[in-house]
């Protein structure tokens, strides 16, 4: 009983954590640090946290849209319109810099407008090279590195080569477990997708210290054992997921989610930095050996080459792709992915989603449809 009450305090705070708005969010961070904001795995998170900030994950919010529509073009992602109206709402008061990061289009017209609006102290823009591959976009980006470490140096605090080994190596010891969580969650089906999802989200709101402990906690309540289970394994393709809710609605079609490609999922476990030699350069390093995403280039065929073998690897029996409305990087590679993905015999549904309290009611017929077809394979 006791260990029953440890895990539902565990995957309560969780569950908390995951469900608070960014108002309400100021009053969880550590007093020690200084809020940054970020939006993507290309900013790397280890020299903020090394410089004493908070880096929290902006990865957008349910939230009624009712400035936006005068700043930008109806053809932006729930990510972008919402960050930014959470910024013109005042949601966002408490942080004292943003890091944007180059990516699509739209975010890098988003870190203009931002920038325009003055209600952040302090604003950084990391160059991130199109082309990851070859010896000048690793210069490059080496070079970004010491630009961004200036940065922190004298608006936030200085990163010492002490700070920066143990940043890096608490963020590899939490990619670790999240990792171990994964693994652990496709052979039972006693962790639901919801706790799962919560899990995710929280820990890029929280602090990272006590993100690792809860982490640590959780684990062994998590059973090793595969299970016999009667939901369709599925693999979640493609940008953000700010909600759980697509989650539960995965779990109630009869789906499990073995696995995923998500930038707000597990597109952060590659990410592991090797924690001796010239760390500057090992957080470069790392963005050259995984395929992240669509926005940067790695070849003509490593996004479906990666696909496939993440698909085959977790023994998924359907793709679902789970896509923001208006994601140009990424509609722009599905068509490859979806024929890639159905000549090797492996089904996909496209679901194009925006606020998830939109077309609840349709996103769950054509899943539980979607999985009636998998159970028959």
């Amino acid at each position: 009983m006791d260990k029953e009450r440890s895990l539902a305090e565990i995957l309560k705070e969780f569950e908390t954590i995951a469900s608070l708005g960014y108002r309400e969010i100021a009053s969880f961070l550590p007093k020690d640090q200084i809020p940054m904001g970020f939006f993507c795995p290309y900013v790397p998170e280890e020299l903020i946290h090394a410089s004493g900030g908070f880096p929290l994950r902006l990865m957008g919010s349910p939230i009624q849209m009712s400035h936006v529509q005068a700043h930008l073009p109806v053809n932006c992602c729930h990510l972008v319109k919402s960050s930014l109206e959470s910024l013109l709402q005042g949601e966002l008061h408490f942080l004292k810099g943003v890091i944007f990061s180059h990516t699509c289009d739209a975010m890098q017209g988003l870190a203009d407008i931002w920038a325009f609006q003055k209600r952040t102290p302090l604003q950084f823009n990391f160059m991130m090279p199109t082309r990851l591959e070859g010896d000048l976009p690793r210069s490059y980006l080496r070079a970004e590195m010491e630009r961004l470490k200036a940065f922190l140096d004298s608006n936030v605090g200085k990163v010492t080569p002490s700070n920066l080994k143990a940043s890096i190596h608490l963020f590899n010891r939490i990619r670790e477990k999240i990792r171990e969580i994964y693994v652990r969650k496709r052979s039972t089906n006693q962790f639901s997708e919801t706790h799962f999802a919560e899990v995710i989200r929280a820990g890029h709101l929280m602090d990272r210290r006590h993100h690792l402990e809860l982490l640590e906690a959780l684990l062994p309540s998590i059973p090793e054992k595969i299970e016999a289970g009667d939901r369709v394994p599925i693999f979640l393709s493609g940008n953000m997921v700010h909600s759980p809710s697509f989650f539960s609605l995965i779990e109630e079609a009869g789906a499990k989610v073995v696995s995923d490609d998500l930038c707000s999922g597990a597109r952060f476990l590659p990410l592991m930095v090797k924690e001796e030699g010239d760390l500057l350069d090992a957080l470069a390093e790392r963005y050259f050996t995984s395929y992240l995403c669509p926005a940067k280039h790695k070849g003509v065929a490593t996004h479906i080459q990666t696909l496939l073998k993440e698909v085959e690897t977790c023994g998924a029996k359907g793709v679902v792709f789970l896509l923001y409305k208006y994601c140009e990087n990424h509609f722009f590679d599905y068509p490859d992915l979806k024929q890639a993905l159905e000549s090797k015999g492996i089904p996909t549904l496209l679901l194009e989603v925006e606020d998830p309290s939109h077309s609840i009611g349709q996103l769950k017929t054509r899943l539980q449809a979607f999985v009636e077809m998998l159970s028959t394979f």
